[in-house]
């Protein structure tokens, strides 16, 4: 059996220019029927467009047309003076094989959200009222139909009105549950008329109680040669591009190149494969592999790679984009890496030949660096004095790597100094708040930083890191290279986007 799903809109029904109804509206047709409506706003008819049809509310259209399809004080036939621009496309297109043996037609009536509907109500919108024009309609267009089914989408409340994608959701799956469907049946769909929330529903529980059983028809008022089937698989795919651009607004590469990676084609177009190309840099900077992440972007950024102290801003930038993803843990582990790696960035460019690097490759400071800096050994613990002096070498971490940069910027040794919060507070705040099991709030990374919010925290991270690498960037944002190519992945997404789908016009 061929099953035809069809969700109805506002402009469904029109009146064409030049007949009696039109002519007739306010002298006749309107003053005989308005007494069926919950209250007169003296509705007139409304010309589209240049050259167009005419149009009235939907509910409006259906109680002063609907009720009187035989007018005979006209002697004339309402029914002849409409016109129906997508449905006339949809039915054409469902002919020979494809022509419905059952139609399951989706009204709204939003009666009850609605108790006293001003002119400008979603109320006057509902096609509920269109129910007689459109039985007349399907039993004209299909005389063999064995059933025009009708649902209504009735909301109870103006908070569950059928512009919440929720609720819309809500009463599609619910009122498409009460019907009875067969394993061969063939189902197409057309949901293009309603709000947007209700064509999504549609679509959503389409795919999920059919999937690649459903086609969908698609149309255009304005072009019905362009009418056309769209296979589920299409829809699937325009399904989880959506997702992608959620994911994407979450800096989740790696969830956008899994949901996307079974449509890609062994021969790329060209849309694709930057999309691809830069997922693969973009997750690199996810796991924090600036090196690997640095090759990637070839000689787009390769002033910036000259630099020593660039890794300090990407380290700071992931830490916001943690938090943005509300994972407290890290934010606070990547803006405190961000700033101590940055100390030791400077120590290794700064005095390259008093560094000795581990078998581990953790670098350590020689005794040699007295030459250069004679008060360092003096505000060192004596434990760490005496390792210096015995060993010639000392593990450039922590203490020894704060008090090598506050010998060497005198400045920062004041209390009141930017950096002190790196030594002080931040530090005393990190291993109890990493050490311990039981949640970390984004409050308390702030607080860890000695501040009370999130630009206040983004703002002395970067405070610190200007002062190490003796920038001045104005925003992380704008310190990271990550953060342009997260625009480039938006535009990215967007061409592949309309690539893949330059043929859906949905």
């Amino acid at each position: 059996m061929n099953i035809w799903i069809v969700t109805t809109g506002n402009s469904d029904v029109q009146i064409k220019d030049k007949t009696t109804l039109k002519t007739k509206w306010n002298t006749l047709f309107y003053p005989e029927g308005r007494k069926g409506l919950e209250k007169d706003h003296g509705f007139q008819l409304t010309k589209k467009e240049e050259n167009a049809n005419f149009t009235v509310p939907a509910r409006v259209m259906g109680v002063i047309c609907g009720n009187q399809l035989e007018n005979n004080k006209l002697n004339k036939d309402i029914y002849q003076d409409l016109c129906f621009p997508l449905l006339d496309a949809f039915s054409q297109k469902l002919q020979g094989k494809d022509q419905p043996d059952r139609i399951i037609v989706i009204l709204t009536n939003q009666e009850s959200a609605y108790q006293k509907p001003e002119k400008k109500s979603p109320y006057w919108k509902d096609t509920c009222t269109l129910k007689p024009i459109l039985n007349k309609y399907f039993k004209d267009r299909f005389s063999k139909i064995k059933e025009v089914k009708y649902l209504e989408l009735a909301p109870q409340s103006k908070d569950e009105g059928l512009d919440n994608w929720d609720q819309a959701l809500k009463l599609v799956q619910q009122e498409l549950s009460t019907l009875e469907f067969k394993p061969l049946d063939k189902i197409y769909v057309s949901h293009q008329a309603g709000t947007p929330a209700i064509s999504s529903a549609i679509q959503f529980v389409s795919l999920s109680q059919f999937g690649k059983r459903v086609k969908f028809l698609v149309s255009n008022e304005y072009e019905p040669e362009n009418t056309r089937f769209i296979t589920s698989s299409k829809y699937l795919r325009g399904i989880q591009l959506q997702e992608a651009k959620v994911l994407l607004k979450r800096f989740d590469y790696c969830g956008v190149e899994s949901l996307l990676k079974p449509y890609w084609l062994d021969s790329a177009t060209p849309q694709e494969q930057k999309l691809r190309d830069l997922l693969k840099i973009a997750i690199q900077w996810n796991f924090a592999n600036f090196d690997e992440f640095a090759k990637g972007l070839g000689e787009v950024a390769q002033e910036r790679l000259k630099t020593w102290w660039w890794t300090g801003y990407e380290a700071a930038y992931l830490a916001v984009v943690r938090l943005e993803q509300g994972n407290t843990v890290e934010a606070l582990f990547h803006s405190f890496r961000a700033v101590e790696g940055l100390i030791c960035k400077w120590a290794e460019y700064k005095y390259k030949n008093h560094i000795q690097y581990k078998s581990d490759g953790s670098p350590a400071i020689k005794v040699s660096i007295l030459r250069d800096l004679p008060d360092y050994i003096n505000r060192l613990y004596r434990n760490m004095q005496d390792k210096l002096n015995k060993e010639g070498k000392l593990g450039l971490f922590s203490e020894s790597l704060y008090q090598l940069l506050q010998t060497a910027k005198p400045e920062c040794q004041n209390p009141t100094h930017v950096m002190s919060i790196v030594w002080g507070k931040a530090r005393d705040n990190r291993n109890p708040l990493f050490h311990r099991l039981l949640g970390l709030q984004e409050q308390e990374v702030f607080e860890a930083w000695d501040t009370k919010n999130k630009d206040a925290w983004k703002k002395k991270v970067l405070s610190c890191l200007n002062f190490v690498a003796e920038q001045e960037f104005t925003s992380l944002q704008k310190a990271s290279l990550m953060y342009q190519l997260h625009q480039d992945l938006n535009q990215a997404l967007t061409d592949y986007e309309l690539q893949a789908f330059s043929d859906l016009n949905v």
